[in-house]
């Protein structure tokens, strides 16, 4: 069955039609809000991960200096997320008092992602070996990156249909990542908190002006 010219273009308008009104609707129940708000938490909770170790490292106490600063970090990051979960779920109640099956399908898709993304971690764990102090601290910087790249490669997944732009941001603050990994190690988690941080609360108020 041949589809003629006339056709493609429908059905290409269709699909721009539908994206667009997705793109409404979700700025309208408050993405501008929530790339804001986790833009905030990457920036404190990867801020907190480069002061903590720094700030117990004036004083005395070696290897168990090492350990707490572990200790207070993962703090930082579980609060933190606890706190953004809270707030993302308020602004979308508010914004959005009745259910939508888009809400609910980009809900389930970041679920589902990071309930993977562990799954890969967990398979991978037993043969992951890191011996001495400067190894792990190596081996930390190298976990934040993925750890970083991983929602980078939702906003990928998610510009195919929505937004262009965000194919771009994620691309971007994935080579920043890369880049900051290797040209700057020793300072790598406050340029994660800057340009990571900074590049998605920019990307909030873009999206504020852009899809609405």
């Amino acid at each position: 069955m041949e589809i003629s010219s006339e056709e493609a273009r429908e059905s290409l308008a269709q699909a721009q039609d539908a994206a667009a009104r997705t793109r409404k609707l979700l700025a309208c129940r408050g993405a501008d809000a929530l790339f804001v708000v986790w833009g905030l938490v990457w920036f404190l909770g990867y801020l907190g991960t480069d002061l903590a170790p720094r700030l117990l490292a004036l004083g005395k106490g070696g290897e168990d200096r090492g350990e707490t600063a572990v200790w207070i970090v993962n703090g930082i990051w579980l609060a933190l997320i606890a706190l953004g979960i809270v707030v993302s779920v308020a602004v979308w109640k508010r914004r959005s008092p009745t259910k939508t099956s888009s809400g609910a399908r980009l809900g389930w898709f970041w679920l589902l992602l990071y309930v993977y993304v562990s799954v890969w971690i967990f398979l991978l764990w037993p043969f992951i070996k890191v011996e001495g102090a400067a190894e792990s601290v190596r081996f930390g910087r190298h976990m934040g990156a993925i750890e970083a790249t991983v929602p980078m490669f939702a906003y990928v997944v998610m510009g195919l249909w929505l937004d262009h732009f965000m194919i771009w941001i994620g691309l971007a603050i994935t080579g920043l990542t890369v880049l900051g990994l290797f040209l700057a190690p020793a300072w790598f988690w406050i340029w994660m908190a800057v340009m990571g941080g900074g590049s998605l609360v920019s990307t909030g108020f873009l999206i504020r002006n852009r899809w609405r």
